[in-house]
């Protein structure tokens, strides 16, 4: 799969076991693959370690848990980690660009709180801020919307077109969620079929990769 040389938004989809979260896992360096992997230079993806990868890409795991009480704030900033290191402490800058986060997803008022308290799609936002603080050319989105209801699901992909159309950055996502992409810019594509392809995003488009993944089985 080549992507197109500007920033994009390529929906990826398929069956359960078709490949979606695999594909992420080897973007980001979890799992070997065969072949060649690279992400916009010309260093092979498994010669990237720690810093070297963390500025190329963001990544997102389906609905992230957290076991101890945090403010939202405090989440949001662990987005700069990789920016310095083990032994690096958060500056007023740093904290800056958490609150600056926070409002550009609209939970700003949430910063205090404790994470554990909010609703699951107030926790999402929560995760896509502190995504954003990586400012990552690439970012990785694992089902971001899964079991959201109407309302977050269409503002997580008014963000993730904000990321593409202003921030300039590419977004590769995982999604079951066929009903919330027509109108969006980007491109499908859809891990079940024989030979995957880059097609450009519109009704017609999604309505056909529906009724394929509604027609086959996750083996054919």
């Amino acid at each position: 799969m080549v992507l197109p040389p500007r920033p994009t938004f390529v929906a990826i989809l398929g069956h359960n076991g078709a490949g979606k979260t695999t594909l992420l896992r080897v973007l980001t360096g979890q799992l070997p693959y065969q072949g060649s992997v690279r992400l916009g230079g010309p260093e092979e993806l498994r010669t990237l370690r720690g810093p070297a990868l963390a500025r190329r890409l963001g990544y997102l795991p389906q609905r992230g848990t957290l076991e101890f009480g945090l403010p939202v704030r405090e989440l949001v900033v662990m987005g700069r980690y990789r920016h310095h290191g083990l032994l690096g402490t958060y500056g007023p800058a740093d904290y800056a660009r958490a609150d600056a986060a926070l409002e550009v997803v609209g939970i700003a008022q949430l910063a205090n709180q404790d994470f554990r308290q909010l609703s699951g799609g107030e926790q999402q936002l929560v995760w896509l801020a502190q995504l954003s603080l990586q400012a990552a050319p690439l970012y990785l989105l694992d089902e971001p919307t899964q079991q959201l209801d109407v309302y977050y699901r269409q503002r997580v992909f008014e963000l993730i077109t904000s990321w593409v159309e202003v921030d300039k950055r590419t977004v590769l996502c995982t999604t079951h969620d066929l009903d919330s992409l027509p109108g969006l810019p980007g491109y499908l594509l859809n891990l079940s079929r024989p030979r995957p392809v880059l097609v450009p995003i519109s009704p017609e488009a999604v309505r056909t990769e529906y009724n394929f993944l509604a027609r086959k089985g996750p083996r054919g």
